[in-house]
């Protein structure tokens, strides 16, 4: 079973190539205030965006991840890594959104500051999911 099974899907782009990870949205009061709280740790190829945000903590977080601060278009303002669980906290002025994934899969993918993230409806079968 997937994780976060009750929260939509998007496909992420950079630079007009899809990214090969799955990210779950959370964009209702609720589905934001939890976040990665109490969750289990995010495998690579997986993430949560928190839309709207513009900072994080890491209380009650059961392991370390990567947090990476986008602007309302999407232009990558900072990437936060590792924050550690009970230990992390990241704040970006200007930033939209907020993007958590395992550490270092920015640099796997190849996500750095400045870049430009675009998010698309998720195509199970595009994704390989």
């Amino acid at each position: 079973m997937s994780f976060f099974p009750r929260l939509p899907r998007i496909g992420l782009e950079l630079q007009g190539k899809p990214l090969p990870i799955e990210i779950a949205l959370a964009d209702g009061f609720f589905s934001r205030l939890r976040g990665l709280m109490f969750a289990p740790p995010l495998s690579p190829g997986r993430g949560l965006l928190i839309a709207p945000c513009h900072g994080i903590h890491a209380l009650f977080m059961r392991g370390e991840f990567e947090a990476v601060f986008l602007a309302k278009d999407g232009q990558v303002l900072k990437i936060a890594t590792p924050l550690r669980p009970w230990r992390g906290l990241s704040v970006c002025r200007g930033a939209g959104a907020v993007l958590e994934w395992a550490v270092g899969e920015a640099a796997s993918l190849g996500v750095r500051e400045g870049a430009r993230l675009e998010w698309t409806k998720w195509n199970e079968q595009e994704n390989g999911r």
